[in-house]
């Protein structure tokens, strides 16, 4: 019985929790443990938790240490800032370790993270659920199998609206920084970030890799109240010679995709979340599967690895998505900046209480700059809010920032 402890269990951290419990039975393990400094503000999770057996602490540190050989594992799903200090005391204490994504804001925290595990003997893992999900999968089994040949390109369009609300719910959401630490939140780095690592996965011929990126040229923008960026057009240049488009935003007038349309030198696929994926070969056949949330998989891989110590092949390994942040910490290097669109280009609508911004037009140029592989101000007609940004290298890069400064 493999034995496993939560941090946090707001958002997305209670899916993890019923999760486990779903799985419980055939991946042979239990949660027995979680963490959590506002077990007051959910009652009713609180109480299911106990009326399950698991331990509750108040303070993550304490749990560590009072599991420490009683436990194998533990799920990190807080805060994007606290996912680095949080993963390596886990891994010092002799925990593997499967943080929510995105893994941390930038690339040097994640090279901690995993001199941390490496030094345990650890496993780490990242919550890119999609990328264990059976539509994503067979798409990636055709790439690895050479059916569909060489990838070309990628690209990802989507209008994922968010209130005010969205941006109150915590105290990093739509931030640059929390305190000292990086978080850089917004839709590439965390709502819609399982694209650009399903586009990374997918560019990559390899079984459970992400494609490294060689170079990216982005522009970011932030047209509501929000210090991040709140939509982003993104060129990412890949080592093995595909190209991925990832253009996206929070502040679309309607709601749309994610869509992710893959161009092959054998034929192309296209994907939509929820609906699944139907591939396309040269000689004319096709392939569907429905869509698949993948939750469930990722969970019972992790620990089938933690059981069998052999982590080689689980998808989604801490290492393996180091591309995912080099690629956004190369898009804001590239963007230098968060640029603001603002009156006369924005409205706020649905209300006083709990408003949205939308951009005119933004729903248009999303699809044109899809439709055309290109990014904002490359459009023949680009907005007069756009600003061209030069592609940033990154070879060699290991620290952020070099470039980007904040407002």
């Amino acid at each position: 019985m493999t034995r496993l402890a939560i941090v946090g269990i707001g958002g997305y951290g209670w899916h993890l929790v019923e999760t486990i419990r779903a799985v419980s039975e055939q991946a042979d393990c239990r949660l027995v443990a979680a963490a959590d400094a506002r077990f007051a503000a959910f009652p009713e999770r609180t109480a299911q938790l106990r009326s399950w057996g698991v331990d509750l602490f108040d303070d993550a540190h304490e749990m560590l240490a009072a599991l420490r050989g009683k436990c194998e594992a533990v799920y990190v799903a807080t805060g994007i800032a606290s996912h680095a200090p949080l993963a390596i005391a886990a891994a010092e204490a002799g925990f593997h370790v499967h943080v929510e994504k995105p893994p941390c804001g930038t690339v040097q925290e994640l090279d901690r993270m995993q001199a941390a595990l490496d030094a345990a003997g650890r496993i780490g893992m990242v919550g890119f659920q999609a990328l264990h999900a059976r539509d994503i999968g067979l798409i990636k089994e055709r790439i690895v199998a050479g059916r569909l040949g060489r990838i070309q390109s990628l690209v990802c369009r989507a209008g994922w609206p968010r209130r005010k609300s969205y941006y109150n719910r915590n105290e990093w959401a739509g931030r640059l920084r929390v305190g000292p630490a990086w978080v850089l939140d917004g839709p590439a780095m965390n709502a819609l970030a399982h694209q650009v690592a399903n586009m990374l996965f997918l560019a990559s011929p390899e079984p459970c890799r992400l494609a490294a990126p060689a170079a990216v040229r982005a522009e970011l923008y932030a047209a509501g109240p929000v210090p991040s960026h709140d939509t982003a057009a993104i060129e990412i240049r890949t080592a093995q010679g595909a190209t991925a488009w990832f253009v996206a935003s929070h502040c679309s007038r309607e709601t749309f995709g994610p869509t992710i349309d893959i161009i092959a030198d054998g034929g192309s696929a296209s994907w939509t979340m929820r609906q699944g994926g139907t591939i396309r070969y040269a000689d004319g056949t096709e392939e569907t599967v429905g869509g698949h949330d993948g939750s469930k998989a990722m969970v019972a891989d992790f620990v089938h690895a933690i059981q069998t110590g052999d982590a080689s092949g689980l998808t989604g390994r801490l290492a393996d998505t180091r591309p995912f942040l080099l690629a956004l910490d190369g898009a804001h290097e590239s963007s230098r900046c968060i640029h603001r669109i603002g009156p006369p280009h924005t409205q706020r609508v649905d209300g006083p209480d709990d408003p949205r911004t939308v951009v005119d037009g933004l729903d248009d140029l999303i699809a044109r700059a899809a439709l055309g592989k290109c990014l904002f101000s490359d459009l023949p007609d680009a907005p007069p809010w756009a600003v061209a940004t030069d592609p940033f290298d990154l070879a060699g890069y290991r620290t952020f920032p070099q470039t980007f400064a904040p407002d």
